[in-house]
């Protein structure tokens, strides 16, 4: 936030150089929450090339330039764009009318410990792949039940292509149709029928898979009364289970979803 007149102060200020005084010293490490040793940032940069559902783009524009290498000054940018931009929560009014909006949200829903379902070796044969219930049971087998208020996190390998642009994240094939996995309505169903989670996230542009025409999984999140992650990256990074994920979703008034800085800790 910047007050009224504070970019014409900060110019004048630096307009004269300021005494060299005693190097800082770097910050001492913070002591870590018990149980947790590493934070993986599972979020996109937001840029206005970077790939997107339609063609509508962020756009940024400088308001006040970056000063001199080195000297002090006010940076401003400028940003528009859409609530469902790069890594970002659908909550449930994104697609329920009258559901409930990201202000609706309470903070307890997003810290979530995290199951992560690996379907990458299938998903590089068949683009059109879902989570299936089998996928959940096969989970649970090995890693125990899915715990209420969880996560459930697609990691599908997708988001390696996200520096490749629009048409390879969007799986676009020569008939001009879209290709990339997503959830099944019916495991959603499972997840929150059943298991009593807090939301779902998927490494793609979609909870839906690309190929998908009437967007059955997004309606059964949205009618669950529960969130979902879109256009995560880094899910490789992560164990199966036993990781936590914060999601800080931009808190927009009315807001249908909103880009979000989403962290995994472990």
């Amino acid at each position: 936030m910047c007050l009224h007149g504070t970019g014409e102060t900060v110019r004048a200020r630096t307009e004269h150089t300021a005494p060299a005084g005693p190097p800082i010293p770097p910050l001492s490490p913070r002591p870590w929450p018990k149980g947790f040793r590493r934070v993986v940032d599972l979020s996109h940069t937001i840029s206005p090339t970077m790939p997107s559902w339609d063609e509508e783009k962020p756009v940024r524009e400088t308001v006040v330039p970056p000063a001199a290498p080195g000297e002090f000054g006010l940076y401003l940018q400028r940003w528009s764009m859409t609530e469902h931009t790069g890594t970002h929560l659908d909550a449930p009014g994104h697609v329920i009318g009258g559901g409930r909006l990201v202000p609706d949200i309470d903070p307890s829903e997003l810290v979530a410990p995290a199951a992560v379902i690996d379907i990458r070796a299938r998903a590089a044969e068949d683009p059109d792949t879902t989570v299936t219930v089998d996928d959940v049971h096969a989970f649970e087998r090995v890693h125990g039940r899915v715990p209420a208020g969880a996560a459930v996190l697609m990691c599908s390998g997708w988001s390696s292509r996200w520096a490749e642009g629009d048409d390879r994240v969007r799986g676009v094939a020569e008939d001009g149709s879209w290709h990339f996995p997503g959830f099944s309505p019916e495991a959603c169903d499972f997840l929150f029928s059943q298991r009593a989670i807090a939301g779902t996230g998927v490494d793609t542009l979609s909870t839906d898979p690309g190929c998908s025409t009437d967007f059955a999984a997004h309606e059964v999140v949205g009618r669950a009364d529960r969130w979902g992650l879109e256009s995560l990256t880094g899910l490789e990074q992560l164990p199966p289970s036993g990781a936590m994920i914060t999601v800080g979703v931009l808190p927009g008034l009315d807001a249908s979803g909103g880009p979000s800085r989403v962290l995994a800790l472990w």
